[in-house]
């Protein structure tokens, strides 16, 4: 029996009790999530990892992922020095016409977190809008622009994208590797056995204050969590 090495897709992080963003969970808790992966001996690979071992993962690995969605300021000051100190690669989403303006991470932060081994940045599309919501020539322009501006400001290859929202269509995902993107991250719903074994889909699992407790936590981490449908 296969499982899917877990990618875990973090959001936003907040101090306060019950955070305005309902995909926020606290500083702490993030470290507290970091500190059980390297107690319990789980190796975090780079999302290149997910994408190649796609379909190919041993019941017996360890294995997890980190991804990071929206490229809020917070990632910046709670995540990145987490995953810093502790060696773990992640993969940065972001969306470009977002970077520098208020609450999100500028330039300047995310050339300085490159300079990190592991850390990747990623497209979160040119802006945050559903792919599969608006026409193919702008979804176009989102896919293809933001790929090119990223690499242009950070002096990079870009090869991950993450679909805003989940959304997206086979004709989208034709779009997103068209345009040279090597994998890309969906949302945690997408159970069609169409797209298993596409590195252009690579399911993730969502993490909220609901993953707080040990127990949440490690089955969200066990690799049977999608296998039993859950989102």
């Amino acid at each position: 029996m296969k499982k899917h090495i877990p990618i875990l897709a973090y959001h936003s992080f907040d101090t306060v009790r019950f955070p305005k963003n309902k995909l926020a969970i606290s500083p702490d808790l993030f470290r507290v999530h970091m500190e059980r992966l390297r107690r319990g001996g789980y190796e975090v690979v780079p999302l290149a990892k997910c994408a190649e071992l796609r379909g190919k993962e041993s019941i017996f690995q360890s294995l997890t992922a980190l991804t990071f969605d929206d490229g809020y300021l917070d990632n910046y000051e709670h995540a990145f020095p987490v995953l810093a100190r502790l060696g773990f690669p992640g993969t940065f989403f972001v969306t470009p016409e977002a970077v520098g303006t208020k609450g999100f991470m500028t330039w300047g932060m995310l050339k300085e977190m490159l300079r990190t081994p592991g850390i990747e940045i990623g497209s979160h599309g040119l802006f945050h809008k559903p792919l599969a919501d608006i026409s193919e020539n702008e979804a176009r322009t989102s896919i293809f622009d933001s790929k090119k501006l990223l690499e242009d400001k950070l002096a990079t290859p870009v090869r991950a994208f993450s679909y805003p929202s989940g959304s997206f269509t086979g004709k989208i995902v034709g779009m997103v590797r068209e345009a040279g993107y090597q994998y890309a991250c969906a949302a945690s719903h997408v159970h069609d056995r169409r797209y298993l074994g596409n590195p252009h889909l690579l399911r993730r699992i969502k993490i909220s204050v609901t993953s707080e407790s040990p127990h949440g936590f490690f089955w969200r981490l066990s690799g049977f969590y999608h296998a039993f449908g859950r989102p």
